[in-house]
């Protein structure tokens, strides 16, 4: 794995912030922790974000078995879970629409930064309806706690860190307290970063300047609370082509509320909006090329139900309208105004004290409406055009305890995805890929079932959860080869393209995911273990029997960690598999061996508290190539490289 870090998860079946179901189980990897839950919430905080990479939102949680990131660089890189991404993995802020470009190509930033974030949750299953209709891989949550939901101890911290493999620099503060009814919340952060040095050498144009702040405020009253916060990003970063640098700005307002319902149906009701105004251009040689902005907002309700018998959950609404455009000598895609409005609910039954049944449902309208567009080298200029799709989800979990240590779960999951913008209207060069990508305005809705069993230990010295899933997709909307782009891109033109065209075809993928612990000693003050993990993931065109692009290949490992003398440490090794199931066009990835190590030590010195950190990855300077990226070819994985973190309260 590309972090040595001593992944402490938590994770709780529940739903994530703002709206929160009772914890059923709780499920965990941390040293002695359990691994069990129905419909898996896994829950990144504190100490354990401080030892992950901080580079991007992919990086972040790459580690995380079935996780890989679509790396385009250090700067740019989303999740990938199971094989699946762009808008197959929705990522939210706080609960809403990040409101950025990031799904609509490899190279454009979650709008983001790790630094930011004081929670990253990723859902699956049932709770994850709360967000999204498409859930096969699930839906990750950045949670910036911007917006106090409670009264807060009076703290400050400045937190430091310094990377040797990409010269990184950067430095956070964050101050929040309360003040009679009030409570308050202030953060910033600066990173920057040189070009990557790799096991081949540097590579040019890799280099970064981050910077953001954020400012929240809530009113807290008797029985919930009502706030609001600013934030804003600035981020100028390369995406290791010659000469192209990206500079993205956002804008964010968001205000949200919670309210405790002494009723005899609903227990509390929460609701949260978000707007924001986004903009990047990409520069060649200083020059502007192209813009892509996206204007909106999106706002969500959440009803907490009373318990009913052994029946409890949450019901809402969520609204959503965006404007996305691009302009500019690269644009290839129609402005277009993006609208959607969705029911949702998640609900927790207890069958009987050994069995746990966790449903849910999302139905969803949503809208897209291109303009005319005229540009250069299409043969027929498209005209202006509306789509609407009215996809509708359901997920089951069954969690059935075989003993007080064992338990297995199923889950049955039905959903369906309304085709993008992109998928819908492309007709242009697309410069990232390097393609010429066409879309179909005759899509339908892509829809895909899912079947997965896990059988977990959650209690003793041996601890750990095996996994096996298969997911179908009757209409999976894929990238399919079609020739060469029409006028200047044709054949023999002088920016010869190959043509890609958005369709939709049967897909099946499946996988499976494992991750034990054994605890040799497990104490307060001492703890020793050895961990084994692994996942494989294995994705195709079931009517031609071609492999899908840029699936991850899997993975298995080991990990010794351990806590003495106040001080935690881990070292691990990861071999990656070599990825020879490819698609067509596409090129084979060797395997290679990954190791690394971690060293955390919290510490108090009279009214000063914090936590050093350091880590150690690729220690053996190994030549890594990521299968899940648009660019292996001439962007390795990042080589041996130390980086030091330190966390200082006040």
């Amino acid at each position: 794995m590309l972090a040595a870090s001593t992944l402490a998860l938590s994770a709780q079946d529940k739903p994530a912030a703002p709206e929160k179901l009772k914890t059923v189980v709780v499920k965990g990897t941390a040293i002695g922790g359990e691994v069990t839950a129905v419909s898996p919430t896994l829950i990144l905080s504190g100490a354990v974000l401080d030892r992950l990479p901080q580079s991007n939102i992919g990086d972040l949680l790459a580690d995380l078995p079935g996780v890989a990131s679509s790396y385009f660089g250090p700067n740019a890189g989303r999740p990938v879970i199971r094989g699946l991404d762009g808008d197959r993995l929705k990522i939210t802020q706080n609960g809403v629409n990040s409101l950025d470009a990031s799904s609509s190509s490899p190279d454009h930033a979650v709008s983001v930064d790790p630094l930011a974030i004081r929670e990253a949750q990723v859902l699956r299953g049932p709770a994850a309806l709360l967000y999204s209709t498409s859930i096969l891989g699930g839906v990750i949550n950045l949670v910036d706690a911007r917006i106090p939901d409670q009264r807060l101890a009076q703290r400050q911290s400045v937190t430091g860190r310094l990377g040797s493999v990409d010269g990184l620099r950067s430095v956070g503060v964050l101050a929040e307290g309360s003040a009679g009814s009030f409570s308050y919340h202030v953060d910033g952060f600066d990173k920057s970063t040189d070009d990557l040095r790799t096991p081949v050498g540097r590579i040019a144009d890799t280099s970064a300047d981050n910077r953001g702040a954020g400012v929240g405020f809530s009113y807290l009253t008797s029985n919930g609370h009502v706030g609001l916060s600013y934030s804003g990003l600035n981020s100028d970063y390369g995406v290791a082509e010659q000469d192209v640098m990206i500079g993205l700005e956002q804008r964010r307002w968001d205000l949200a509320g919670k309210a405790e319902v002494a009723g005899s149906v609903v227990r509390s009701v929460a609701y949260r909006v978000g707007v924001a105004d986004y903009a990047h251009t990409e520069f060649e040689g200083g020059a502007p090329e192209s813009t892509f902005t996206n204007q909106g907002w999106d706002g969500r309700l959440d009803v907490e139900l009373v318990k009913i018998g052994s029946v409890e959950g949450v019901v809402g609404l969520q609204t959503s309208r965006f404007d996305f455009g691009v302009i500019g000598d690269h644009a290839f895609l129609p402005d277009t105004r993006n609208s959607a409005m969705a029911t949702f609910g998640s609900f927790v039954q207890t069958l009987a004290p050994e069995q746990r049944l966790r449903y849910g449902f999302r139905i969803e309208h949503a809208q897209v409406d291109a303009s005319a567009w005229t540009h250069a080298g299409v043969v027929t200029n498209p005209p202006a055009d509306s789509a609407s799709f009215t996809p509708a989800s359901f997920a089951f979990a069954w969690a059935k305890d075989l003993n007080p240590s064992w338990t297995s779960t199923i889950n049955l999951t039905r959903t369906e995805r309304a085709p993008n913008f992109q998928e819908l209207y492309a007709d242009g060069p697309h410069v990232a890929t390097d393609v010429y990508e066409v879309g179909d305005r005759n899509l339908g809705k892509e829809q895909g079932f899912g079947l997965e069993w896990e059988l977990a230990k959650v209690r003793g010295p041996l601890s750990g959860s095996f996994s096996v899933y298969y997911n179908r997709f009757s209409s999976f909307i894929a990238l399919q080869r079609n020739g060469y782009g029409p006028g200047d891109y044709a054949l023999g033109g002088p920016e010869e393209l190959a043509r890609y065209d958005f369709a939709a075809v049967p897909a099946d993928f499946f996988g499976s995911e494992v991750k034990v612990n054994y605890q040799f000693v497990d104490t307060p003050v001492s703890k020793f273990g050895l961990e084994w993990f692994g996942d494989f993931v294995r994705a195709s065109n079931t009517d031609t029997s071609e492999a899908l692009p840029r699936i991850s290949p899997g993975r298995i490992g080991a990990a010794l960690h351990g806590l003495e003398s106040g001080w935690t440490w881990r070292l691990d090794a990861t071999y990656h598999f070599a990825q020879n199931h490819t698609a067509p066009d596409e090129t084979r990835t060797a395997g290679f061996t990954l190791v690394g190590a971690s060293l955390t030590r919290p510490f108090t010195f009279d009214q000063l508290s914090g936590q050093f950190t350091l880590r150690v990855i690729n220690l053996l300077d190994q030549e890594a190539r990521n299968a899940s990226s648009f660019i292996k070819a001439v962007l390795p994985m990042p080589g041996r490289g130390i980086e030091a973190g330190l966390r200082l309260n006040f």
